[in-house]
């Protein structure tokens, strides 16, 4: 039996949660980064039908009609309840939990599979999402992550700064810095991989358009500071054209795929 289960968040988090709680029909189609990264680390599962394997950050659940092929039963997590009614509508998870993935309502060691993909970025506190991961995840459990790291949206963050001094892009870890985190958690053993990702545009506003329908532009109000004005937006696009190619505009992602296995001993 499917169940619902929610977890009050407050302050940034629900923030983050109602930005992409409005993003939640809008998001599977802009989503074309998130679809590539997320079959590019699902292919690091075990694809063996076993197990109780657990979705942390699920956003609308597009990826869960897949998972029958990587364990026996799995449940689904996100901070966002839009996020969440979206995916359970599929009816596919054991549960779908909202919560915070650094405060997980999950049992010890209750755990054989974790997958999470581009959630990771949006957490203030990435060391406690992993120390929760290495908490849940049963001895031999096997866990693949992937987040955003600084550079990403490199392009973007360039052709502001032709403008003004103003922080208009999201700021992302280092991925130094996501590797402390992980580290930090006892008893993971723990690989890493650094990709690039690009994706190309015909213009900005398409640019914008899509972060905006992936409830990625309103996390941070940073982003929002002086994005307004016709003359604006073409000093911006002529800005950005500098980096225009023979397949449109770049915007390049930097991505850390982790993947890991809980170890016997803690």
């Amino acid at each position: 039996m499917t169940a619902l289960i929610r977890h009050s968040t407050d302050g940034f988090l629900s923030q983050v949660a109602d930005s992409f709680s409005k993003a939640c029909d809008s998001y599977f189609s802009a989503a074309r980064l998130q679809q590539q990264v997320a079959l590019d680390a699902l292919t690091r599962l075990p694809s063996d039908q076993q197990g109780k394997l657990l979705d942390i950050g699920c956003g609308p659940g597009w990826i869960h009609p897949r998972f029958c092929h990587f364990s026996a039963s799995f449940s689904a997590v996100d901070l966002s309840s839009g996020m969440l009614n979206k995916a359970a509508q599929q009816g596919l998870a054991e549960n779908y939990i909202q919560a915070n993935a650094a405060s997980l309502p999950i049992p010890d060691c209750s755990i054989d599979k974790i997958f999470s993909s581009l959630m990771l970025q949006w957490c203030p506190a990435p060391d406690a999402v992993f120390a929760e991961v290495s908490r849940v995840l049963a001895p031999g459990g096997r866990v693949v992550m992937t987040t955003l790291l600084d550079g990403t949206l490199a392009e973007l963050k360039q052709a502001f700064s032709n403008m003004d001094n103003r922080q208009h892009v999201n700021a992302f870890l280092g991925e130094q810095q996501v590797m402390a985190a992980a580290l930090a958690a006892t008893g993971m053993h723990w690989q890493f991989e650094r990709r690039s990702y690009v994706l190309y545009y015909p213009d900005v506003q398409s640019l914008a358009r899509e972060l905006k329908a992936l409830g990625a532009n309103q996390v941070s109000e940073r982003v929002r500071q002086g994005l307004t004005g016709k003359n604006y937006w073409r000093q911006l696009a002529e800005a950005y054209d500098t980096k225009r190619g023979l397949l449109g505009l770049p915007a390049t992602y930097q991505v850390l795929i982790i993947t890991g296995y809980k170890t016997n001993n803690e």
